[in-house]
């Protein structure tokens, strides 16, 4: 297990202070996604800015950045229709 923080950077960085406990950087990357379908909902506070949410291992190292504004929200998602 690793430690991992999730900073939102959008012009300006909003420090993850807290972070998570996950057991790869795959983990933590899917996470990020999760994370960034969150913010997409919110208003853009510097909308002239790419968003996207920084990943950070405990050791200081980026893993990934995702962008926020592609996230697409499971509400949002196209649903596949069942055919009988």
């Amino acid at each position: 297990m690793a430690h991992y923080y999730f900073d939102l950077k959008n012009g300006t960085t909003q420090r993850d202070h807290a972070g998570r406990e996950l057991r790869n950087d795959a983990e933590a990357i899917a996470q990020a996604y999760v994370i960034a379908d969150e913010v997409s909902t919110r208003s853009a506070m510097h909308q002239d800015h790419e968003r996207h949410i920084c990943v950070i291992h405990e050791d200081g190292h980026e893993v990934t950045r995702v962008p926020v504004d592609i996230a697409v929200s499971k509400a949002s998602a196209p649903r596949s229709k069942k055919l009988s």
